[in-house]
Formats: structure tokens, C-alpha cells, sequence
């Protein structure tokens, strides 16, 4: 089989592909597209504070933005070499330093978009690297400050006192049905099987999990993050979703424009991605409402026309098949009046039972 693919004017010649290859290769585009738009809507420090509030402290306002260390996030799975940007697997989408108090810890955010059977696997790969990056950079430290004194501390690369920072991962999850996979390394293995105070031993808490079109509490957000969850989680209903975006017409007329494309690529409203231009607001932001009643507007237009085309088709056949009775019948009169007189040819067609 040979394909000629044109991709922003680029011609790629593609042999033996199968239907499946090309299935695939549109699946893994549209991953990265829905990935890089989740990445860029949830690198915002209000958002990950407001995530962090929101799933953890259940509302409560404990973490604000001078919580952050860092004021941006680190955005872990693209570097670019040689001038391409180069993905990098099993490493967190992104992660930013908080700090409580006198304390700090690593804030990991894992984007999921399909579910992930090795996901607990992932977690506990990504947190171990980290913390092994830090015991490595205690190392680098006391080696060139030369300040290890007893045989224990240079056996170990740090001080008695030393501590690590923690790690707080959690997976955020775009899919429409639940998560069906893994949530825990417990789930991965049959420890099940073994005698509980064995079983105790091995037991870990299971991966903190954020089902965006699944979670009940989004009063708990402050943020448009609890807008983005009510619209896509109405998505497969037209009415409900119409009726939310008029009762959040505060938020939606002026949507920034990462919420605007999270919003686009994770519904599957593919019309909202060209009208976007059109719904832009002079002063900012992107209207909502309006893009709604534009593309309800052309719904309506286009069911119209459709209306007409597929009557205009029916017509055709009707005629077609009482030109042939008529002709068969030998009724030749009659046909040259059905021809001119619709009243006439609505009569004939009912004699003859064409519907």
C-alpha cells in the first residue's frame, strides 16, 4: 500500500501501511496535541495552587501563590537539541517547589489523556529518580566543600542531619470514562495472597488520582479550572452544556486563551478551533458565549440547507418512480399534466402508493 502524506506542505511517502498504522499515527498526534494544550494550561502557578487547594484541602485556602519557590513550573518531557524539541518518557509533565512554612516540597503533575497500566510503576519511578537527584547533589555539595568528617557520612555522601525534600505527585486524568487501571503497586502484584501481617508490610497509599470529567466538588476551585470541569464534563449534552456556559457568561465571555484551547482539544468541539479568531475579544480573552450561538447558528443553517437538499432528493425519487408507472401504464395523458400541475401529481402519487 502507498500513501503520499502532505503535512504543512511537507510530502512524506509512506510503504506499506496498513489502516492500523495510519490509526495509530492519528492517535499519537492528537496525544500530543491534547498533552502540549494541557501542559500549557496548567504551567499557570494560580491553577497549580488552586489544583493543589482543591484536590487536597478540599477548598480550603492553605496554599497561595507565595507558597512557590519557583515562579514558574519546570516542564520536564520536551528539551530541545540541535533545534528540535525532544521528548522524553516516563518523566513528569510538570513540577514546581512550594514551600510550607520553614519546609519546601517537589509538586509533580502527571497529564494523562489515556489510562496508564504501568502508571503506579511510572510514579514510583519519577519519585525515586528525584530523590536520588538529590542525594547525588548532597554529594556533589559536601565533596567540594570537603566537610564529611567521620567514615559514615563519606559512606553515605551526606551529613547525619542532612534531609530530603518530599515529593507530592498527582496524575490529572482527561478521560471520559474512569480510570479502570492501576492505582496502587498493590494492584500490580498478588500480595492479596499473602498472610495479612505480610501483606501490611507491602502495602502503599494509592496514587493521588484528579478525574477532571468525574470530580463532583468543583466549588472546591477558585480558579476557571472549575469552569473547565463543568464544560467538559457536560460535553455529551448539548442543552445541559449550552445552559452552563449562560450561567457562567462572567467567566466564558472572557476566557484566556490557554483555557480556550484546553477547552477546544479536550471536547472534541473541533468548531470552536475555527471561530476562534471570530469570538476574540478587542480587549482581551475569548468569548464563549458568543462562539456557542455562532456555531448554534450554523447548526441550525447548515440542518436547514441539508433540509432542503435531502427534500429536493426525495422529490426527485418520487418523480422518478410515477414517471415510470405512468409510463409502464401506458398512461401517457396523465403524466404530461402530473408534469405541470402539483395538485394533479400529489393525487396520481397517493393512487399509486408512492410515499
Amino acid at each position: 500500500m502507498y500513501i503520499l502524506i502532505v503535512v504543512q506542505n511537507v510530502h512524506f511517502c509512506v510503504t506499506h501501511m496498513t489502516l492500523r498504522d495510519l490509526f495509530h499515527m492519528q492517535k499519537g498526534l492528537c496525544m500530543r496535541e491534547e498533552n502540549a494544550t494541557s501542559i500549557e494550561y496548567f504551567k499557570d502557578p494560580r491553577r497549580i495552587v488552586d489544583l493543589l487547594n482543591g484536590i487536597v484541602f478540599q477548598g480550603r485556602q492553605i496554599i497561595t501563590t507565595d507558597n512557590l519557590v519557583e515562579k514558574n513550573p519546570v516542564i520536564h518531557n520536551v528539551y530541545r537539541k540541535n533545534n528540535k524539541v525532544v521528548a522524553i518518557e516516563n518523566t513528569p509533565d510538570l513540577s514546581i517547589m512550594m514551600a510550607w512554612k520553614n519546609l519546601k516540597f517537589l509538586f509533580m503533575i502527571q497529564i494523562q489523556t489515556l489510562e496508564h497500566y504501568a502508571m503506579p510503576v511510572r510514579l514510583l519511578h519519577e519519585k525515586g529518580t528525584d530523590y536520588y537527584n538529590q542525594w547525588k547533589k548532597l554529594q556533589k555539595a559536601h565533596k567540594n566543600c570537603d566537610d564529611l568528617k567521620d567514615s559514615l557520612e563519606r559512606l553515605s555522601g551526606m551529613k547525619k542531619t542532612d534531609r530530603f525534600y518530599p515529593v507530592l505527585q498527582i496524575v490529572i486524568y482527561f478521560g471520559k470514562e474512569r480510570w479502570q487501571a492501576a492505582f496502587q503497586m498493590d494492584d500490580l502484584t498478588r500480595t492479596r495472597f499473602f498472610p495479612e501481617e505480610l501483606r501490611k508490610l507491602f502495602a502503599e497509599k494509592p496514587m493521588l488520582l484528579f478525574e477532571v470529567y468525574h470530580f463532583q466538588n468543583i466549588e472546591w476551585f477558585q480558579t476557571d479550572l472549575r469552569q473547565v470541569c463543568g464544560f467538559l464534563q457536560r460535553t455529551n449534552d448539548k442543552t445541559a452544556l449550552q445552559e452552563y456556559v449562560k450561567e457562567n457568561e462572567a467567566v466564558f465571555s472572557r476566557l484566556e486563551e490557554d483555557t480556550f484551547g484546553l477547552l477546544t482539544v479536550m471536547s472534541g468541539i473541533r468548531a470552536m478551533k475555527l471561530i476562534k479568531r471570530d469570538v476574540e475579544n478587542v480587549g482581551g480573552g475569548f468569548d464563549m458565549c458568543k462562539a456557542f450561538d455562532d456555531m448554534m447558528r450554523d447548526s441550525k443553517r447548515e440542518g436547514r440547507r441539508e433540509g432542503k437538499q435531502e427534500g429536493k432528493r426525495e422529490a426527485e425519487e418520487q418523480m422518478s418512480k410515477l414517471i415510470q408507472k405512468l409510463i409502464s401504464a401506458g398512461r401517457i395523458t396523465d403524466l404530461q399534466q402530473a408534469s405541470s400541475n402539483k395538485k394533479y401529481r400529489k393525487k396520481l402519487m397517493a393512487e399509486l402508493g408512492i410515499a
